[in-house]
């Protein structure tokens, strides 16, 4: 998920209705995923069926999960003669806002606004003027720990990182700078590196691809902890999640499955731990631990979750 945005908002009737006006959703979505090898015997994933109509193929239907409805709201009104904007935070983490008013630059502000919670924006005789704004998740106060990290993969087999801290092809700047790609086969556990709570989860997009077309596509689950810092197990199975934002998990529980989604060459899982660095989301660098102690992850090192 983007945890930056920023939205010019107009003050007036037409989007108030737009904002607040209850509205109903409806997923009932489907999407087909054929599975054949090709003539070299490798194991192909296609939207659409092979061209040859005598190769052997599996169809794996998946229903999409509901698209996420948490978004950043805002709520007008008027109490005591005085006219009040609200922002509400309908996340299971703090945000960081900055909010800008076009043509009174005195009244911007910044403020960090707590998980499902609302704070005043703006209180004054009158109406709210235009503003933008931009929002970051998490608390710039809070300061990650050295905690080591499980393996965020249950597997009886040994796996190797493909890419790791600095990685050159798409480890080499913030907010990815300290992320690991662990190659999996699709399909295999992916778990809780440690205990905290489910912020976003996102499991709706079947397919991915090395075109900037697939960069927002991928198949997520964030998870807070206590700490402030936040991971997020990226490029899921579509329908694989096992889990949804508020549920709080501890490390080890099942999150979802590896997969292929959104901007990726191959089925792996993107792990990262990020925070809010003053305004700005930055990946920390961390260890992981296992039975033979904590480590640094390394490109081509082999890795054993084994039970």
């Amino acid at each position: 998920m983007d945890t930056h945005k920023t939205i010019k908002t107009y003050r007036s009737l037409a989007v108030f209705v737009l904002l607040f006006s209850p509205v109903n959703y409806s997923a009932d979505t489907f999407a087909a995923v054929y599975k054949y090898q090709d003539a070299n015997g490798r194991w192909q994933f296609s939207d659409k069926p092979p061209k040859d109509k005598k190769t052997k193929i599996e169809t794996l239907e998946f229903e999409a999960a509901p698209e996420n409805p948490f978004e950043l709201k805002f709520d007008y009104r008027i109490h005591n003669k005085q006219h009040i904007a609200d922002v509400l935070n309908p996340f299971h983490i703090p945000i960081e806002i900055q909010v800008s008013f076009e043509e009174y630059s005195q009244l911007d502000t910044t403020l960090i606004v707590p998980s499902n919670s609302r704070e005043t924006i703006y209180s004054g005789a009158a109406p709210t003027p235009h503003f933008t704004y931009r929002y970051v998740w998490g608390d710039p106060a809070k300061k990650p720990s050295l905690a080591n990290y499980r393996l965020p993969v249950r597997s009886p087999s040994k796996h190797y990182i493909s890419q790791s801290f600095h990685g050159q092809f798409s480890h080499h700047t913030q907010p990815s700078l300290y992320a690991v790609d662990l190659a999996l086969p699709i399909g295999t556990d992916i778990v809780a590196a440690r205990e905290g709570t489910v912020i976003h989860v996102k499991d709706d997009y079947a397919f991915g691809g090395a075109r900037t077309y697939f960069l927002d596509k991928a198949n997520t689950v964030s998870v807070l902890h206590e700490d402030g810092s936040y991971a997020t197990y990226a490029h899921l199975l579509m329908g694989s999640a096992a889990v949804k934002a508020g549920q709080t998990v501890a490390a080890g529980d099942m999150l979802g499955q590896s997969g292929t989604s959104g901007y990726s060459t191959g089925p792996h899982l993107h792990f990262v731990i990020r925070k809010n660095a003053g305004f700005k989301t930055e990946s920390i660098a961390f260890k992981f631990e296992d039975a033979r102690g904590a480590f640094t992850p390394q490109r081509k090192q082999k890795i054993c979750p084994c039970p």
